[in-house]
């Protein structure tokens, strides 16, 4: 899948082909989602620490946008950032570990996610989402006692259905 290969200091970019991006996203998303991510746009960071939930190619629209996890038990999933007009896609990888993504675009500022840490975080990026959102679920119900697996259950079947939308 990969079309080219540069080096950028120890930082390796492999070029992804433009007919491939539906299908290498969704295995991208699948294999990344839940890492803790630093989201660039120009250089400038507009989020850290959340976790990654996939990055979504439309076509029609002339976009890649970029999801991370929700904010509250109402939107489990966030919209960072909407880059207009892609025109190249990269897997940044240092010593063979992806590091991160880079989109760049024909009229705007390019997007970087950076992934923060291991891939064994996004267990615990995971969980810690589901536990917000659990206890945010616990206080919507005006705190009633008895039925933290009710909310535990469900703040996981709403994180599994937002990171479902991106694989």
């Amino acid at each position: 899948m990969p079309k080219t290969q540069k080096e950028d200091g120890g930082m390796k970019k492999e070029r992804i082909l433009k007919k491939d991006w539906p299908e290498f996203l969704k295995k991208f998303n699948g294999e990344q989602q839940f890492r803790p991510v630093c989201v660039l746009v120009g250089g400038h960071e507009v989020c850290r620490e959340m976790p990654f939930l996939g990055l979504a190619y439309e076509p029609k629209k002339k976009s890649v946008e970029v999801f991370v996890g929700g904010v509250d038990a109402e939107h489990t999933s966030h919209l960072i950032h909407t880059l207009r007009s892609p025109r190249a896609i990269y897997i940044l990888r240092e010593n063979g570990n992806v590091k991160g993504i880079e989109v760049q675009s024909a009229k705007e500022d390019n997007l970087v996610v950076e992934f923060i840490g291991s891939p064994e975080e996004a267990k615990r990026a995971k969980k810690e989402l589901i536990e917000k959102i659990a206890y945010q679920l616990y206080e919507k119900r005006g705190k009633e006692p008895g039925k933290a697996l009710d909310d535990w259950l469900e703040a996981e079947r709403l994180v599994e259905l937002a990171a479902k939308m991106y694989v």
